[in-house]
């Protein structure tokens, strides 16, 4: 081999090398960044369906599973599973640092039945998922990283116009609102009422429908919790009943949705948000009755109300002691 043949080829293996081994106080930004990169990935499970990447590996436990990765000595590249004990299968990706120094988006990543993971099984789990053999490295690095806490998803509501460019009761609420519920009140004046549970800045809240606990609360929202009094053409009274709630209940949460059978499948969560809930109906919360101006808020120890005062129609808000 000529001297200049032999420079050249050091220079491609040189461009083609990751510069460094991360730093740790670098690892924080390349686990966000990955996060990033593979929270809108979904995954065909093996028992069917699809599922969110998130759903197993988020920012922290990417973080996790890097400073593993780290502590092993394995850069610049190593096979990740992660298993999160509340799931039946396996995440298994191939994580690697790119020439720059960041981490490349994984060139393999699939969902696998769980098993005891060794080199003969992961190669067995990449040939049925891609059909074909890993890559050759002439280090192989496997790291198995477990999590026995589940990953709770919040999903951010996409919220309506309020104010002038709104309509009908969103006109006359501040920004960031979402009416939960709305019902008209007879406060026997001759006029026509309405009465809202507003929710501020809200998140959905999806139970684990899969427990007997998750069954009973059932899917909830999060969020600021607003009672609102409506007239015809202006709001009378408004009162944020958020920290009532709490007291009354122990969270500020209210019921959304009751569980149904089809919610513990993979990736039915992600599906129901993404449908904008079509065809589920919402728990009910307002029951004012014939001339009855209050009503319990259903599934809540919290009654809300109307009551007449020298200065006009006042809400009112009280927990309930059974």
């Amino acid at each position: 081999m000529t001297l200049r043949l032999a420079s050249i080829l050091l220079a491609i293996l040189m461009a083609a090398a990751p510069s460094s081994v991360p730093k740790d106080d670098q690892l924080p930004t390349l686990a966000k960044s990955l996060a990033d990169r593979l929270a809108t990935r979904q995954l065909a499970a093996p028992a069917g369906g699809q599922v969110a990447v998130s759903s197993i590996l988020n920012e922290e436990r990417t973080l996790r599973s890097l400073k593993t990765i780290a502590e092993g000595g394995g850069w610049p590249a190593s096979w990740l599973i992660v298993q999160d004990k509340n799931q039946p299968h396996d995440l298994v990706l191939r994580v690697a640092l790119a020439p720059d120094g960041t981490i490349a988006d994984p060139d393999t990543i699939f969902l696998a039945p769980r098993r005891d993971w060794d080199d003969d099984a992961l190669d067995q789990a990449v040939r049925a998922a891609t059909g074909k053999k890993p890559p050759r490295d002439k280090q192989r690095n496997v790291v198995v990283q477990s999590f026995s806490t589940k990953i709770v998803t919040d999903y951010v509501y996409t919220l309506p116009a309020v104010g002038p460019a709104a309509k009908g009761l969103l006109a006359l609420l501040p920004e960031g609102s979402l009416i939960r519920e709305s019902a008209p009140v007879d406060l026997r004046d001759g006029f026509r009422h309405t009465v809202a549970v507003v929710l501020s800045r809200p998140t959905f809240v999806p139970a684990d429908c899969a427990t007997e606990e998750g069954r009973r609360i059932g899917h909830r929202d999060s969020g600021g919790i607003l009672l609102v009094l409506a007239g015809e053409k202006a709001l009378e009274d408004s009162l944020d009943i958020t920290e009532t709630v709490k007291g009354a209940s122990g969270s500020a949460l209210l019921p959304r949705f009751t569980c149904q059978p089809g919610d513990t499948a993979p990736g039915a969560i992600d599906t129901l948000v993404d449908s904008k809930f079509e065809g589920r109906e919402a728990v009910r919360l307002l029951r004012f009755e014939g001339s009855t101006a209050q009503s319990e808020l259903d599934h809540l120890p919290v009654m809300v109300g109307i009551k007449k005062t020298e200065a006009g129609f006042k809400l009112f808000a009280k927990p309930i002691t059974r």
